[in-house]
């Protein structure tokens, strides 16, 4: 039986964005907050209220940006984790990527619990070589036909717009 869940996305790049229409074509609630222009299926939020009653909420990897912010290098505005703490219940299933201890100290202050998605071994050594592709290593081929970069590790990914 399939159950939908009210799930809010708030803050994050492009994965986020990725996240909240996958999980929008399953048939889920979602909303966003943060992430720039609408993702299709998504609710995009202005504001904070009706966060506390999302069965799950999903924060960026890393979670934290300078300064105590939420990690939103696609929203119009900063978001202050404490104004975005303040907003959710304790009780809530809370998913935050590399959560620092001042930013876990924050959470739970307010009672809330921070479930780390990065500290998960094998997000992070998954995580690993697709990032250090696109900070610029370049130990990957290119298959010319179907412009897929093939990366050690077995994995593969799609590469737009490159001048390699």
């Amino acid at each position: 039986m399939r159950h939908e869940l009210d799930i809010w996305i708030m803050g994050g790049d492009r994965r986020q964005a990725r996240l909240a229409g996958l999980l929008a074509e399953d048939g889920h609630t979602v909303h966003t907050l943060g992430l720039g222009p609408a993702v299709e299926g998504a609710k995009e939020e202005w504001e904070l209220s009706g966060a506390a009653l999302a069965d799950c909420v999903v924060l960026p990897l890393p979670v934290a940006a300078p300064g105590g912010k939420l990690n939103a290098p696609l929203a119009e505005r900063e978001l202050p984790l404490e104004q975005v703490f303040a907003a959710l219940r304790p009780g809530q299933v809370i998913c935050a990527g590399r959560v620092d201890p001042a930013t876990e100290a924050l959470a739970g202050d307010r009672g809330l619990v921070l479930h780390d998605y990065f500290a998960r071994e094998e997000l992070a050594v998954a995580n690993a070589v697709p990032t250090a592709f696109a900070k610029g290593h370049r130990n990957a081929y290119r298959n010319r036909e179907d412009s897929l970069w093939f990366i050690p590790h077995s994995s593969f990914c799609s590469v737009q717009n490159t001048s390699l």
